[in-house]
């Protein structure tokens, strides 16, 4: 190629900032070229090719520079779209503040955990795709295992704030039902757990009679401590439960989480959590605290809070470090909070500006729907603890039934766990007082 002189080498600088590429370059300059050799030869080349090969490799070049634009635009677009989704989400974080604070709610929810691992399935990256073009889905079945325990399924929750719910909104049908609000369980928040691989736990109940004593004289005999064991089995049992959606939540990352998180997560765990407090025991059935408990009979308190107050002294006389009170919260309600001064009719526990929080006697209070009303329980959690055989599951299929036909799909949530208790003497279960008569 011959050498470029100034003028050229000018050109070509200017076409390639604009995105022009090397052939459509060399048209133009052979196109100059040919018009400088007019000058120099004294001949007249042929103008009009000239003119149009000139013509035509600007209109490529403006062309090009056109899609650029375009393309850096539509770049830009998107950026800013991300842009204020993500200024979003820091607002609703920043309104909400962080939900860690006595509740345990920090971290992504379940619901979000298994939508995160569900989407590198085919079947439902297939299923998504066609539900979010309108197209009939096909036959699929797609099931993750949410990574932690079962305790781990409970604290992240990310539950209560706007738009943790959010539905699609297609006018011809709501792709889900929005549900009743569900109380959290928070038991599992305090029970200590461990995992397991057994289908039943065996483990030695302990109890211990007698007490040690000094050896007056030698050769007397020393004081014996009798320790009665007692070999039992934990069971572990399934607790399931599914719910139905139509396909086009398949297409929607909010209301499929919502739709997880609600009803699946709260459902199941909820039920574990009735389970661990008021399970019968048996062949497939959780032991459950109540049934195991040693009733307390007060002798001092009359109140509710002196008759919590009391159990728990006993239980540190036992020998126990008491840390955790289980109530219903309509009698944490009725019975503690709004107790009032009989001569000054002030509240006892904190007013209703400032209530206090679920504690009595430095020692967590639990408040759970699960615990029957009118009764409670004092315990050492030390003793206890829930064996997490099976994580939670998240299994999502329209091949139930006829969930095919109908454009429905079936969310399944799914553990395994039980119960361990290894002394019932470090658990007090009592009656609490019937509430005082009005005028």
């Amino acid at each position: 190629m011959a050498e470029e002189s100034f003028t050229d080498q000018h050109i070509r600088r200017g076409l390639e900032a604009h995105g022009v590429n090397n052939q459509q370059i060399n048209m133009v300059l052979a196109a100059h070229a040919r018009l400088r050799a007019q000058d120099e030869n004294g001949r007249t080349p042929r103008m009009s090719q000239d003119i149009q090969s000139i013509n035509a490799s600007l209109q490529e070049v403006g062309k090009n520079i056109k899609a650029y634009k375009e393309s850096t635009e539509a770049q830009v677009g998107e950026f800013s779209a991300r842009l204020g989704t993500v200024e979003q989400m820091v607002a609703k974080i920043e309104q909400e503040g962080p939900r860690g604070a006595g509740g345990g709610f920090g971290g992504p929810s379940i619901g979000a955990s298994a939508l995160e691992r569900i989407h590198d399935d085919g079947g439902f990256q297939a299923a998504s795709e066609q539900a979010a073009r309108g197209m009939k889905v096909s036959r699929f079945d797609a099931r993750v295992n949410v990574d932690g325990s079962i305790r781990a399924a409970l604290t992240n929750t990310g539950r209560g704030g706007s738009g943790d719910t959010a539905y699609p909104t297609w006018s011809e049908r709501r792709p889900d039902i929005y549900g009743p609000v569900i109380p959290a369980p928070r038991l599992l928040d305090v029970l200590p757990s461990r995992p397991t691989s057994s289908d039943k736990v065996e483990f030695i109940q302990l109890a211990v009679t007698g007490d040690a004593a000094e050896q007056e004289t030698e050769g007397d005999l020393k004081a014996e401590l009798d320790f009665d064991g007692e070999k039992l089995e934990a069971e572990i049992v399934t607790i399931a439960g599914w719910t139905a959606a139509s396909k086009q939540v398949l297409a929607d990352a909010a209301g499929l989480q919502a739709a997880i998180d609600r009803t699946i997560r709260l459902k199941v765990l909820s039920r574990l959590e009735n389970r661990l407090i008021n399970g019968t025991g048996g062949s497939g059935k959780i032991n459950g605290l109540l049934n195991q408990a040693t009733t307390f009979l007060p002798t001092i308190g009359t109140s509710a809070a002196d008759i919590i107050g009391e159990g728990l002294m006993r239980l540190q006389n036992s020998g126990y470090a008491p840390n955790l009170v289980v109530l219903n919260p309509l009698d944490f309600f009725s019975d503690i909070q709004i107790v009032k001064n009989p001569t000054t009719g002030e509240y006892m526990f904190g007013d209703p500006a400032s209530p206090q929080g679920p504690n009595l006697w430095n020692t967590t209070i639990v408040r759970t729907p699960a615990m029957p009303q009118g009764q409670g329980l004092v315990l050492d959690t030390a003793v206890t603890t829930v064996l997490d055989r099976e994580q939670m599951s998240i299994a999502l299929s329209n091949s139930h039934a006829d969930f095919f036909i109908r454009n429905l799909i079936a969310i399944l949530g799914e553990l395994r766990a039980g119960l361990e208790v290894l002394d019932p003497g470090a658990i007090y279960k009592f009656e609490l007082p019937a509430p005082a008569s009005g005028p």
